[in-house]
């Protein structure tokens, strides 16, 4: 699926009310939705800062939303993606995973 749909489907956006939060047309989103019109640079950038995604993730180079922030550059690409996927979980399922690698942890140390 093409990244900014899936973006915009994952915002609960139609593609008219993403042409008005973006200034561009309906059609222009649905031809960058279907890959018949190339994003130029500006309009790559408008979708990346408005979803507060990296340019990777849109073009399709990496499957990691955002770069890493500072206190995170130091982690493996393993490491960044657990702990993308983790606050991207819902507050359920991270008290779930905490508590197994707690249990782990303890039983490990035992």
């Amino acid at each position: 699926m093409n990244r900014i749909k899936e973006l915009r489907k994952e915002r609960k956006f139609t593609q008219e009310k993403l042409a008005q939060a973006l200034g561009i047309s309906r059609s222009l989103v649905a031809m960058y939705e279907t890959d018949k019109c190339d994003l130029t640079k500006e309009m790559l950038l408008a979708f990346s800062d408005f979803f507060d995604v990296s340019t990777d993730y849109i073009l399709g180079k990496t499957d990691i939303k955002k770069a890493p922030s500072e206190e995170d550059a130091e982690l493996t690409a393993e490491e960044a993606e657990l702990l993308a996927l983790f606050r991207n979980a819902s507050p359920a399922l991270q008290d779930a995973a905490l508590r197994v690698l707690e249990a782990d942890q303890k039983k490990g140390s035992s």
